[in-house]
């Protein structure tokens, strides 16, 4: 199966979900997940800069089966560019984009609350 959890809200106890829901979906025996991605967009985008309190938890689950991607577009709405978003982080030119393309390749909707 395959995941992909959109964040779109910069408070603390989403982006917290948004960690707890991409960790403690492999901790589900009753699932087989092949991959999982976690699309920021709008304020959400605080998750992945490069000074996020998740950093260390976002380079660990890189280091797995767990894509993080920032919105291009809500990059440039916050004044950010590539610099500051963290290096394990990939790009899409539109969250709208990326999530349609998910979901197309199979990839099942959560939205993080």
């Amino acid at each position: 199966m395959k995941t992909v959890f959109h964040v779109a809200d910069g408070a603390e106890d989403v982006q917290d979900a948004a960690i707890r829901y991409a960790r403690g979906i492999f901790e589900d025996e009753s699932v087989e997940m092949d991959a999982v991605a976690v699309v920021a967009n709008a304020s959400g985008i605080e998750l992945v800069r490069f000074d996020s309190d998740y950093a260390e938890e976002i380079a660990e689950l890189s280091e797995g089966a767990v894509q993080f991607v920032a919105c291009k577009k809500s990059m440039q709405a916050a004044g950010l560019t590539r610099d500051d978003i963290l290096d394990v982080v990939e790009t899409a030119p539109t969250s709208v984009g990326e999530l349609t393309r998910r979901q197309e390749d199979g990839y099942h909707y959560i939205k993080v609350p």
